[in-house]
């Protein structure tokens, strides 16, 4: 498995410590042996703050953060600035933007948000823990919840070293506002902007109507019929499973059979 530069000094610092599995080591103790201190406080506009010279770093997490998962990414976004950006500035000062994976702009936030990913979910272990299992919703809930991480961040993951070929749709207000797909994804192309198809489950949830437990069948063309290369996918069907963000958003989940 080819691991980028980011995974990489990741997965250095885990060995360094002799991290085997979560649990062994809390995000806070691995600050501390980065030679960091840690505090959280009442920051505005702000998630995550990391203040650092030659010899000392502070890293600040915001206080009003309530969702562990994103405190854990947080702290580890800004460990990944402690560890490869030393030296390059002072201060990095993360918002809500530079702290999601898919929404993040600039080499070195891209950086961070990779490395805390690793660090988290590092690649060997989470493949093992996904091997020959079935993809559903509910192999992604136990995994964030092995991992520590959103479910957001374990499909994210789940694109780039999982077993099927995954499409991650984000809708607000019944509209795509982002997408992800694996490299080996057939179909690439829904523009911003997309209503949710009328007859899946994203349109069920903006309709009202309660979301599917399990995964379901939907034609590909549902959902790419502005796909230059639909024309020789008309016949192909995809599992789809949904769940809900908040009350006026979803995350779908497309996938090949």
């Amino acid at each position: 498995m080819k691991l980028s530069k980011s995974q990489k000094y990741a997965n250095e610092l885990l060995n360094s410590l002799g991290w085997k599995q979560p649990g062994d080591l809390s995000l806070e103790e691995i600050v501390w042996s980065s030679g960091a201190y840690i505090k959280y406080s009442d920051m505005n506009k702000c998630e995550g703050r990391i203040l650092m010279n030659k010899s000392n770093a502070i890293i600040t997490i915001s206080s009003k953060i309530k969702f562990q998962p994103k405190i854990n990414f947080t702290i580890a976004h800004e460990i990944g600035h402690l560890i490869m950006h030393r030296g390059i500035s002072y201060l990095f000062s993360d918002t809500k933007q530079t702290l999601q994976q898919w929404l993040a702009n600039g080499t070195h936030e891209m950086e961070a948000n990779e490395f805390a990913s690793e660090l988290l979910m590092p690649s060997q272990l989470f493949k093992e823990k996904i091997k020959g299992k079935k993809l559903n919703l509910d192999l992604i809930k136990d995994t964030a919840n092995y991992f520590g991480t959103s479910q957001t961040a374990t499909f994210l993951k789940y694109k780039d070293i999982g077993d099927y070929p995954i499409s991650i749709i984000y809708l607000e207000n019944c509209k795509v506002v982002w997408k992800q797909e694996s490299d080996d994804f057939p179909l690439k192309f829904i523009p911003k902007g997309f209503r949710a198809p009328e007859q899946s489950n994203c349109g069920d949830f903006f309709k009202g109507l309660p979301i599917e437990d399990e995964p379901t069948l939907i034609d590909a063309l549902e959902w790419f019929p502005e796909d230059f290369e639909i024309e020789d996918y008309l016949q192909l069907e995809l599992y789809e499973q949904c769940y809900k963000v908040s009350d006026n958003s979803i995350l779908c989940c497309l996938w090949t059979k």
